[in-house]
C-alpha cells in the first residue's frame, strides 16, 4: 500500500513538472483547518527494523491504529515557491515514550512548530506537489521536547478561491522526551484578505408608466409527512487484540448528534444501549488507561432486519492483567476496603489500586519481564506478602495473571502466628532465609503506626525449663532487633520468650511426639496490646 502512494506522488510530481509555467504570485496570507492521524506504532517499527522490512512486509499501520486530532496552520508566502507554514495542533491521546511505554491515557498533547514549505510550481496551478520542514515543540502531562518534522504533500487550488492540502510527516524527536511518529493530514485552507464584491448593474427605469393589477393568489400550505427514523439496540464487545478474549469493566462512549452515551462493559466484555434512534454515531472505549480502537457506525447502518447492530472494538494493551481477589485469612470470605499495593521489584515502582466493595476483586496492569511483591493495606489487619513475575510469560496466549491475597485483623490481645521463622539450633540468631512474614509485620506496624505489640517467642517441651525461658526470650529480643533495624521504634516493641508454657498440643514433657507436632509449638507470634 505505501509503496503505492510514494509511486503515485512521485509520478504525480514529475508529469506536473513538464507542465509548469513560470508565475510570479505569492500566497497570500492563509488559514488551513486541518484533521490529522498521528501513526506511532509504524514510526516505532521502522526505528526498531528498517523502513525497508515494514514495506516488505506490510506492517504499514491502518487508519485504525491511528489517533485522531485539530489543528490551524498560517501561511504565508515568501515567494512564488516556498511558504512560510506555523503549525497549532491539538489532541487527547495516548502517548507511547522512546521506548514505546506510555506515558499516559487520552491526555492533551499540544503541538506547535514553524517551517517553510518548498513548492514544485506556483500557487496559479491546480496541483502543487510541496516538500515540508522546520522545528516543532510539543508538551504532553507536563513535559515536552523538540522535534524536526519532515514530509511532503500535495496543495489542490479550487478555483483560486481555496485551497485543499494533503501530507504526511515524519517527526524526528531532538529531546528524550519526544517520541518519533508519522502523521498523516488533510485540511482546507482559505485566504484571510478581503474579497472584492461583484456590483450589482442597476437596471434604469422606463419612462412609460403602466398600471399593471396583479392578483395574488392565496398561499398553499403543504404539510410536510413526518419521518419515523428507525430504533435498534447498539450491541457493543470490547476483546483484547493480542488473545482475543473479552474485556470486562471498559468505560464506553458512544457520541452521536446532540447524545452522548456512556457505560461499563459486563463480565462477558459487551454492554448494550437500547433503542437508539439512526444516526450518526462514533463509538470508543478505554481500560486501564489505554484507548479501544475507535469505531464509527452511519444512519444507513439502522436499515436492517435485525433488532440489533453489533460492534466490536479491540483493545490492545502490551502489559498483563493482574486479576486478585483479597479475602480473610481465617474466613475465606471477601474483604473490602483493602489498598492493595504492587510492587515492581525488577524496574523499582509501585502502584497503589483499591478493591471493589462487594466482591473484593482488584486488576492491575503488570509490565512484561518483571518480578513482583503484592500486599494489601487496611487499618487494623495485617496482610500475607504474595510474589508473581511475567518472566517468560508470552503476552500473544496470557492476559491474566491470577492471585488470591489474604488478610487478617489483628484485633487486641489475640495472638497472630508468623510463620517459618528459622533459628539456628539453640541459637537465637534469625537465618538469612527468614520467611515474608517478618516483612509483612513490618509493613504492618508502619502502615498502623500508633499500635504497640508484644512478640511472643515458644519452644516445644523437650529440653529444661530454665534454658528453653532463656532461648525464648533471647529470641523474641532477636525478633525486636530486627524490626528496630528496619524502622520500628523500641517504645512500641516488647518481647516476651514463654519457653514451653503455653504448647498448642499435648506434647508434654515425656510425652512421646511427632517432629511436626514439635514444630507447632516452636512458634512466633505477635498480639496487638491492648488499653
Amino acid at each position: 500500500m505505501m509503496k503505492r502512494v510514494l509511486y503515485i506522488i512521485f509520478m504525480s510530481c514529475f508529469t506536473l513538472q513538464l507542465f509548469a509555467q513560470i508565475d510570479t504570485g505569492k500566497k497570500p496570507a492563509t488559514l488551513v483547518f486541518h484533521v490529522f492521524y498521528d501513526d506511532f506504532k509504524t514510526a516505532y517499527l521502522i526505528h526498531t527494523t528498517s523502513l525497508l522490512h515494514v514495506l516488505s512486509n506490510n506492517l504499514w499501520s491502518n487508519i485504525s491504529s491511528t489517533q485522531m486530532g485539530f489543528g490551524v496552520n498560517y501561511l504565508k508566502g515568501i515567494n512564488p515557491k516556498i511558504d512560510f507554514a506555523a503549525t497549532l495542533d491539538g489532541s487527547y491521546t495516548d502517548y507511547p515514550g522512546p521506548n514505546n511505554t506510555y506515558n499516559g491515557s487520552s491526555e492533551f498533547l499540544l503541538d506547535a512548530g514553524a517551517g517553510v514549505n518548498i513548492k514544485l510550481f506556483d500557487d496559479h496551478h491546480p496541483v502543487v506537489p510541496y516538500l515540508s520542514a522546520g522545528l516543532g515543540f510539543e508538551t504532553y502531562k507536563g513535559s515536552g521536547g523538540f522535534y524536526v518534522p519532515v514530509g511532503a504533500g500535495l496543495q489542490f487550488n479550487i478555483f483560486n478561491e481555496a485551497f485543499v492540502f494533503t501530507n504526511m510527516q515524519y517527526k524526528r524527536g531532538l529531546t528524550s522526551f519526544v517520541t518519533n511518529y508519522i502523521q498523516y493530514g488533510i485540511g482546507v485552507g482559505v485566504g484571510l484578505g478581503k474579497k472584492k464584491k461583484i456590483q450589482t448593474p442597476v437596471i434604469p427605469a422606463s419612462p412609460v408608466k403602466t398600471e399593471i393589477q396583479v392578483k395574488v393568489a392565496e398561499p398553499v400550505v403543504v404539510v410536510a409527512p413526518v419521518v419515523k427514523l428507525p430504533v435498534k439496540d447498539l450491541v457493543i464487545s470490547v476483546t483484547d487484540e493480542l488473545t482475543g478474549l473479552p474485556l470486562p469493566g471498559a468505560e464506553i462512549l458512544v457520541e452521536g448528534p446532540n447524545i452522548k452515551l456512556n457505560g461499563t462493559t459486563d463480565a462477558n466484555g459487551r454492554i448494550v444501549f437500547n433503542t437508539i434512534q439512526a444516526a450518526d454515531y462514533t463509538i470508543s472505549g478505554t481500560l486501564h488507561g489505554v484507548n479501544a480502537t475507535a469505531q464509527r457506525i452511519s444512519k444507513n447502518s439502522f436499515d436492517i432486519q435485525d433488532a440489533g447492530i453489533k460492534i466490536n472494538i479491540q483493545h490492545n494493551d502490551p502489559r498483563f492483567t493482574l486479576a486478585g481477589r483479597v479475602t480473610d485469612k481465617n474466613t475465606g470470605k471477601p474483604e473490602s476496603e483493602v489498598t492493595v499495593n504492587v510492587v515492581n521489584t525488577t524496574q523499582n515502582s509501585s502502584v497503589n489500586a483499591p478493591d471493589k466493595p462487594d466482591d473484593g476483586t482488584f486488576n492491575i496492569q503488570l509490565e512484561a519481564g518483571s518480578d513482583f511483591s503484592i500486599s494489601g493495606k487496611k487499618a487494623g489487619y495485617i496482610s500475607n506478602i504474595e510474589k508473581v513475575s511475567t518472566k517468560g510469560l508470552t503476552r500473544s496466549t496470557t492476559l491474566y495473571v491470577n492471585l488470591e491475597l489474604a488478610i487478617e485483623q489483628a484485633l487486641p490481645d489475640k495472638a497472630i502466628s508468623l510463620s517459618n521463622i528459622y533459628y539456628d539450633t539453640g541459637s537465637a540468631k534469625i537465618r538469612a532465609n527468614a520467611s515474608s512474614d517478618l516483612e509483612k509485620l513490618v509493613r504492618f506496624l508502619n502502615d498502623n503506626p500508633g499500635l504497640k505489640i508484644e512478640i511472643a517467642s515458644h519452644t516445644d517441651s523437650r529440653g529444661s525449663k530454665a534454658v528453653n525461658l532463656k532461648l525464648s526470650q533471647a529470641r523474641a529480643q532477636e525478633m525486636v532487633n530486627y524490626l528496630q533495624k528496619n524502622g520500628i521504634s523500641k517504645s512500641r516493641l516488647i518481647p516476651k520468650g514463654y519457653g514451653a508454657t503455653r504448647l498448642v498440643n499435648g506434647c508434654r514433657a515425656g510425652v512421646k511426639c511427632t517432629q511436626a507436632q514439635h514444630e507447632q509449638n516452636r512458634r512466633t507470634e505477635f498480639k496487638v496490646m491492648g488499653n
